[in-house]
């Protein structure tokens, strides 16, 4: 597997130069920039995704629980889910489909630093996965209207 360092060993520069070209956190001169992403292309280099995550202190992936139950119409949850993916693609996210309805998955997730943040299909009136999401640092939004005050973001049609 290449490395961050074998991408400065073979443009001449440091491992920070190199992290700033793939960032852009600082002005690069363009011909060290040439020699960085021609580097980076002769090697075949892709960043590791659980560092950049460590950097950035984010993953670029949301979290999607989507019910898949006795009764569920897919079809309908599917249309969804396809919007809710090529929307999250243009703001340069993936997401994580999660099929449980079981809350431990959705906090495994979050808790884990999986995900940046939640949307939770098919919320009902008293739902036991409000709670959990409430205590959790990602931020979220429910599709479906529970009972009640309304503290996280929730859209329905």
């Amino acid at each position: 597997m290449v490395t961050i360092a074998d991408v400065a060993e073979e443009a001449g520069v440091s491992i920070s130069t190199v992290s700033y070209v793939m960032s852009g956190k600082r002005t690069i001169s363009p011909e060290t920039r040439r020699r960085v992403e021609r580097a980076i292309a002769s090697l075949g280099f892709s960043p590791h995704a659980g560092a950049r995550s460590l950097a950035s202190r984010s993953t670029s992936v949301i979290g999607l629980q989507i019910p898949l139950r006795t009764g569920v119409d897919v079809h309908v949850v599917m249309e969804v889910v396809t919007g809710v993916v090529a929307r999250a693609r243009t703001h340069g996210y993936d997401i994580l489909l999660l099929t449980s309805d079981d809350p431990r998955g959705m906090e495994r997730a979050a808790k884990g630093s999986m995900v940046d943040a939640l949307l939770v299909m098919d919320i009902e009136s008293d739902d036991p996965r409000i709670g959990i999401l409430s205590h959790l640092e990602q931020p979220s939004v429910l599709i479906g209207l529970p009972e009640g005050r309304r503290t996280i973001p929730c859209v329905d049609f």
